[in-house]
């Protein structure tokens, strides 16, 4: 195979990346988008609340309230989040 055909094949692969990683930012905005929707509704529903109870559900939900993380969809609980919690649902 000749320097053509070298070129080609790596133009090729390199097009093939590019399209694989702009399917996974499409479906990175994609999910972004849903939570930015939920997090709108929930912002809207705790309008009536108090601040506590909006973050409080805003944990419930599976999102972090801690300072560094806010608004980010949390695996698991969070120390931080649930010292804030811990810490506010006392005064």
């Amino acid at each position: 195979m000749g320097a053509l055909g070298k070129d080609f094949i790596e133009w090729q692969t390199s097009v093939m990346e590019l399209e694989r990683r702009g399917e996974e930012f499409a479906r990175r905005i994609a999910d972004l988008e849903k939570e930015n929707e939920l997090l709108q509704q929930r912002l809207l529903e705790n309008e009536q609340g108090s601040g506590f109870d909006a973050l409080s559900g805003l944990y419930d939900d599976g999102f972090h309230i801690c300072p560094d993380q806010f608004g980010k969809p949390r695996e698991e609980d969070c120390l931080f989040c649930l010292n804030f919690l811990h810490h506010k649902g006392r005064k």
